[in-house]
């Protein structure tokens, strides 16, 4: 996965409804991090993932599984999906973010 082609996919992807940003992990890679609301400051995100890719390290050195697993906050959620290669996508949602949109953002990282 190279860093321009998930640019392009963020940028396709803007707009869903009750997605609040996203982030992807790669190791030995850039980190990148997106705010789509303009109340979740990217400095709040790009900490919150940080965080985030952190636990994922924690939780695999205690051998917990790490493919899929989520974190809610209040009235936010983070869905966190680990691809084969290592790569893990971090999706910021409200509560009541449709599913589908969501299940299909994560079937689509698996693809790029």
């Amino acid at each position: 996965m190279s860093q321009s082609s998930f640019q392009q996919w963020i940028i396709a992807n803007r707009g869903i409804p009750g997605l609040l940003g996203l982030g992807i992990h790669a190791p030995g890679k850039t980190t990148l991090v997106e705010s789509f609301a303009t109340n979740f400051l990217p400095d709040a995100l790009e900490k919150a993932w940080r965080a985030v890719t952190e636990t994922i390290s924690v939780l695999q050195l205690n051998r917990f599984p790490t493919a899929r697993f989520r974190f809610v906050f209040g009235n936010a959620v983070v869905h966190c999906e680990r691809r084969r290669d290592g790569a893990c996508l971090g999706l910021f949602s409200q509560k009541n973010a449709t599913s589908t949109e969501l299940d299909r953002l994560i079937a689509e990282f698996h693809s790029i």
